[in-house]
């Protein structure tokens, strides 16, 4: 379906989930655009109940190779972005109903930055192996929980996933953490990093940290 924002400016939103009610999710796709697997994630929560719904910031566009999805990437507008998870937001919160976003690697931060931004409409965040933010004034906007989830294999773990639990406990605010041995991309069943055994486990997680904190 397509959605407008509040300068005007229209967006897809993709619902595959059950309808959007008490308990919702925000999906936001990785660098490559919205593809498959965030969709599958999204009927996959939709079979728990959730009114799922895949954001799509690329305005229809799928790069095909990583040279085309980092230029992609980086041109984002960042207050676009973040006008059009408003407005997503907004149209999956429902009075007295909570939502939480959850993303992958560019997606995961937008994830992040989606709760931090809308503590009126996240009730609760999940990200996969991205940037983090550790403003501590910032996270204290958080209306909820985070689920953090990490790649080991990156260069930067674990000293982002230390750097961000104390940032967070800084802030006064709840994350559970789980690392895997896997690496960057590891939830891509269209990535030659792809690992089966890591994502189940991760989706499990996923789950029941949305059982948990969107009931």
């Amino acid at each position: 379906m397509e959605l407008v924002t509040t300068n005007g400016e229209p967006f897809d939103l993709v619902p595959c989930g059950a309808e959007a009610g008490d308990r919702a999710v925000l999906i936001l796709h990785d660098w490559w655009g919205v593809t498959d697997y965030p969709l599958q994630w999204g009927r996959r929560l939709g079979k728990h109940g959730y009114g799922a719904a895949v954001i799509d910031l690329y305005d229809g566009e799928q790069p095909t190779d990583t040279e085309a999805a980092a230029a992609k990437m980086r041109a984002v507008d960042p207050q676009v972005a973040a006008r059009k998870v408003r407005a997503a937001l907004d149209h999956l919160h429902h009075p007295g109903g909570r939502v939480a976003t959850l993303g992958w690697s560019f997606g995961g931060i937008q994830a992040l930055q989606a709760a931090i931004a809308n503590p009126d409409r996240v009730a609760a965040g999940v990200f996969f192996y991205c940037r983090v933010v550790t403003d501590i004034a910032a996270l204290r906007r958080l209306a909820g929980p985070v689920l953090a989830i990490y790649a080991e294999s990156e260069r930067s773990w674990p000293e982002k996933q230390r750097q961000f639990a104390e940032a967070m406990a800084a802030a006064g605010k709840v994350v559970e953490s789980h690392s895997f041995a896997a690496a960057h991309g590891f939830a891509n069943p269209g990535s030659e990093r792809f690992n089966p055994v890591a994502t189940e486990q991760a989706w499990q997680l996923t789950v029941d940290f949305l059982a948990q904190h969107l009931a």
